[in-house]
């Protein structure tokens, strides 16, 4: 395995384990591995072993690790979506700004009387 594609496992594992899916790591690991295992994802050039063929399969691997570390950043992004709407769900809506100016505004004219 290319020591590319093994960091890039390892990334998806790692940040899998936040992954908002009912089955958790174990549907990360099990997607990430048919993914990686799919030969339609990475398709090498076999056969010959010239420098010319060596070079076209790095930048088709690559290729093929940047497209899985964007991958893993829409992984990251639907995790922190996960985590802000359990924290809203949780300690509510936030501040109420006109509500809170409105309380302001009484008790600016309760003072002054």
């Amino acid at each position: 395995m290319h020591p590319l594609v093994r960091d890039l496992y390892k990334r998806a594992i790692t940040v899998g384990r936040d992954y908002p899916h009912p089955e958790g790591i174990e549907y990360v690991r099990r997607k990430w591995k048919e993914a990686l295992r799919n030969p339609e994802n990475c398709k090498l050039i076999e056969g010959d072993s010239s420098p010319e063929v060596a070079n076209v399969n790095e930048r088709i691997i690559r290729k093929a690790v940047g497209r899985g570390r964007y991958v893993i950043r829409e992984m990251e992004g639907t995790i922190q979506l996960k985590k802000y709407r359990t924290m809203r769900r949780r300690y509510g809506e936030g501040v109420d700004a006109d509500g809170e100016a409105s309380r302001i505004g009484q008790s600016l004219r309760d003072f002054v009387k």
